[in-house]
């Protein structure tokens, strides 16, 4: 039911905006210019003996512990010793008490540069993550006491890491003007002994991505102290996955989430380090020192500059030096949608001529997402029930979410419930009721092909990155339900139509060390938490219930074809075939030469 010349046609537009997206690449924003060396400045011994004094007084710092507050008062001490106008900020969050220390030091003009960190620990000691970030921060303030500064400088030692980055969101919330905020540098895991990833993290939890200006600041920084340049930038396919599913591991996620222009500098890459490499005799003291004169040059190249660092575009991809705008791969996202949106109706079309059904298959398609939303119900109430673990509202370290029994037995339930009802929705006896024929009837795979043009194009309004890497499934599971491709040859269309769903998954799980297992766990906390949104789970829910209607459309057309009769042999006594061929037969060997030569 597809007209193949006008399917062809409709990829006109898409070369179109194949060519744009190439001339769009633009150059990377310059960084603004270093300060003066800060070796003498920041002393990485100092700040080490920091960290023990902490470790020492208070072992575990854990979120709402007595440490965790006896740390807040030894921080606030510091700041007011170094003279920095000192706040405290005390606040619960879940009936957990939490307190956020925020240091200013004004400088000649309003706009202010943050420096924060998680005060809280991961585990206990944690000495080369909060521990380490808590001391460096109070150097910092050390370093900065006796200077005067063009830029208010703001030191914030927040609470909460471990429960969804409320710190960060409670100082978002009391921050001011946030047009005020120049940047904002996160430390996190400064002395960590080596890194598992990049240093630099600027992955938000929408599609959105941290300044190109600062980030290239920041590189500087880390090439003059450490002689790299932070570790190498995802591959374009990993980066497009990444905006196409944000998550933002850390404070900088919710920071650019909320406006402010925000970077992490990670010692140990984007999520911490093994557990065994967090006690105190793990912190390279010489590698310490090195992060924390970076982070202070960052500090004094922005207070110095004249002007901001240029964000360049609001989403991007950086591909071979270059980058390309968020612009153009939306609009190469959509012109990659038309194709099959413009097949579907003129299959919808053909379908009303031959007078098919359409209406009936259409609540039949879309149906298919209940056994997702009563998979997504049975969570929520192993959730309520004290049986799941109750994940905050932005994405947690996968470090403090292990796979234990009781994990393992709510994704076995979760799973259940959805091939169960799934199952039953599909059976001959639910379309018997529904009074619809078998899945292979054509208005079944009309009615399954515009539902993934609608959600293609809510799709596409919600995050354009999204609808780029769900162009290849579209149009891929098209043809399998509306083309007049052999059995085989739509099996085949409906796993290449999954190869975006491998690319978001081996991207998380290499870039986040995920096992399968720990990447389906994680799956399940970021939607039960909300991390994913409503929006965002609802389109989810609706991919898969037209998800399981191709499998089922696939699966009917497979089992029609192999029950299809075969041709009747010819009757006795005719020849197979009418024409030259049927009078060679029989015919003397020199009378076949002579009717060949004819």
């Amino acid at each position: 039911m597809i007209e193949p010349r006008l399917y062809r046609a409709a990829f006109l537009p898409a070369l179109l905006a194949a060519v744009i997206a190439a001339f769009s690449l633009e150059d990377r924003p310059p960084a603004v210019p270093q300060g003066l060396p800060a070796d003498v400045l920041f002393d990485g011994g100092l700040a080490s003996s920091s960290v023990g004094e902490i470790v020492h007084a208070a072992p575990d710092r854990r979120v709402g512990s007595p440490g965790d507050l006896r740390t807040a008062g030894t921080v606030a001490g510091a700041f007011r010793g170094f003279r920095f106008t000192t706040t405290v900020d005390r606040f619960r969050d879940d009936g957990t008490s939490l307190v956020n220390v925020i240091g200013r030091r004004p400088g000649l003009s309003p706009h202010e540069v943050v420096l924060l960190a998680s005060r809280d620990a991961l585990s206990v000691p944690d000495a080369t993550g909060s521990g380490a970030d808590t001391a460096a921060l109070m150097e910092v303030a050390r370093v900065l006491s006796g200077r005067a500064t063009n830029r208010t400088i703001v030191l914030a030692s927040v609470d909460g890491s471990t429960r969804g980055d409320a710190g960060a969101r409670r100082f978002v919330d009391r921050i001011g003007d946030p047009k005020l905020v120049d940047a904002v540098l996160v430390l996190s895991n400064m002395g960590a002994p080596r890194s598992h990833g990049p240093l630099l993290v600027d992955w938000s939890n929408d599609w959105s991505r941290g300044g190109l200006g600062l980030r290239r600041t920041a590189t500087d920084s880390l090439r003059n102290e450490l002689g790299t340049d932070g570790g190498p930038t995802a591959t374009p396919a990993a980066q497009i996955a990444r905006l196409a599913v944000p998550v933002g591991l850390g404070a900088q996620g919710t920071l650019l989430q909320r406006g402010l222009p925000a970077l992490r500098l990670s010692g140990s890459g984007e999520r911490a380090g093994p557990q065994g490499q967090r006690r105190l005799a793990d912190i390279d003291h010489t590698r310490y020192g090195e992060l924390g004169r970076s982070a202070l040059r960052v500090v004094s190249a922005l207070d110095a500059a004249h002007a901001l660092p240029a964000h360049g575009p609001h989403s991007y991809v950086l591909a071979g030096g270059g980058v390309v705008p968020g612009w153009a791969l939306a609009l190469l996202a959509a012109a990659l949608i038309l194709p099959a949106l413009v097949a579907s109706v003129d299959a919808l079309a053909r379908a009303g001529r031959r007078h098919e059904p359409i209406t009936r298959w259409l609540g039949w398609a879309w149906f298919g997402m209940l056994p997702l939303a009563l998979g997504l119900a049975v969570a929520d109430l192993l959730v309520l029930v004290g049986l799941a673990k109750d994940a905050p509202p932005t994405p947690l370290d996968p470090s403090l979410t292990p796979v234990d029994g009781r994990a393992l037995a709510d994704l076995v339930a979760v799973s259940l419930t959805i091939v169960v009802c799934w199952a039953l929705m599909r059976t001959p006896l639910i379309r018997r009721g529904a009074r619809l024929p078998d899945a292979s009837a054509p208005g079944a795979g009309v009615a399954t092909s515009l539902g993934l043009c609608a959600v293609s194009v809510a799709i596409w309004f919600l995050d354009p990155y999204a609808a780029l890497l769900f162009a290849l499934p579209l149009n891929c599971w098209m043809l399998a339900v509306i083309s007049g491709a052999r059995p085989a040859t739509r099996v085949w269309l409906v796993l290449i139509g999954l190869l975006p769903a491998a690319l978001v998954a081996g991207t998380y799980m290499h870039e986040l060390s995920l096992g399968p297992l720990e990447a389906v766990w994680y799956l399940f906390l970021l939607i039960t938490g909300g991390q994913v949104g409503l929006l965002r789970t609802l389109v989810l829910f609706v991919v898969g219930g037209l998800f399981g209607a191709v499998v089922a459309i696939v699966a009917a057309r497979v089992r029609s074809y192999e029950k299809a009769p075969d041709p009747a042999p010819p009757e006795p006594g005719l020849p197979p075939a009418i024409g030259p061929a049927s009078r060679l037969e029989g015919a003397p060997e020199r009378g076949r030469r002579s009717l060949l030569r004819r």
